[in-house]
């Protein structure tokens, strides 16, 4: 066992969860993380199975399986990531628009009320 890495796994998962009490960080998002520490966790432990794994995929060597799986997992966040922000584009967008039209009508009721105060005046 490498504990080098398990170490890692652990304060990887812990960080997590650290961050999820403070509310750094959603419960749905960090799923995705937690996955992350746990594959490093397993890999750490029982890292011969890894060498069995990538022979069984086809793969020769077993790093060239962490690095398909890494590179596979950064994908996936970074779809994740790209969707999440196009939503959040498009709700900044709506809510643009709906200040515009609130302070549009605040204009208006404000030039409706000094009109009534310039009739009275008169």
């Amino acid at each position: 066992m490498n504990y080098f890495f398990i170490a890692v796994g652990v304060l990887f998962i812990i960080y997590i969860l650290i961050s999820i009490k403070k509310n750094e960080f959603s419960i749905q998002e960090s799923a995705f993380w937690m996955l992350g520490g746990l594959v490093v966790l397993f890999l750490s432990i029982f890292h011969k199975s890894l060498d069995k794994i990538a022979s069984k995929l086809g793969i020769v060597y077993g790093t060239s399986l962490i690095f398909f799986l890494a590179i596979l997992f950064l994908l996936l966040l970074n779809f994740r990531s790209s969707k999440r922000i196009l939503k959040l584009n498009e709700r900044i967008s709506k809510l643009s628009h709906k200040i515009s039209l609130l302070e549009l009508e605040i204009k208006e009721k404000d030039n409706e009320k000094e009109k009534r105060s310039n009739k009275k005046t008169k």
